[in-house]
């Protein structure tokens, strides 16, 4: 689209160039409003495509949470992994927390090492309450899906 811009520009540039300029009975030279007009709507009918070539080209919010999740459990293992830490992923209230496991005391408590995510307006479905990761890299087999705004996205552990 920018080329679509910067080729109607010089194409506009050429034409003033070549066009003889008038002089006037008072012996001034300049274009006339209709000329200046034409420009204009040119210039404005190349920024409304440009706006809406750039609105495309922007993630979706659904788009976006399935990245962050993905992120989130790719993370969530390779720390599990790396410091041999037993792990889970809890989706529920619109939000995905990351817990550990606590050995002394068995008790599951939030990590702040893992960034939880929050979203409104978007489903998120999974097939499992709780996604375990295991030291050994083992991942509770599960499917989440999300969707928003007819969109909808499959996000596969295992």
């Amino acid at each position: 689209m920018a080329i679509l811009i910067c080729t109607a520009l010089a194409l506009i540039t050429e034409l003033v160039a070549r066009m003889k300029i008038l002089t006037s009975t008072t012996g001034s030279k300049g274009f006339t409003l209709i000329e200046l007009l034409i420009v204009l709507l040119i210039i404005g009918i190349t920024a409304s495509f440009a706006t809406l070539s750039i609105n495309n080209l922007r993630p979706t919010e659904a788009q976006t949470l399935f990245k962050q999740l993905q992120n989130q459990l790719h993370q969530s293992q390779q720390s599990a992994q790396l410091k041999n830490l037993n792990l889970r992923l809890v989706i529920k209230n619109n939000q995905s927390t990351i817990e550990q496991l606590n050995p002394l005391t068995h008790k599951w408590l939030e990590t702040s090492e893992i960034q939880a995510l929050k979203w409104q307006d978007i489903v998120v479905d999974s097939s499992e309450s709780e996604i375990n990761i295991s030291p050994n890299g083992y991942t509770t087999p599960s499917t989440l899906d999300i969707s928003a705004g007819g969109e909808s996205y499959q996000l596969t552990t295992q």
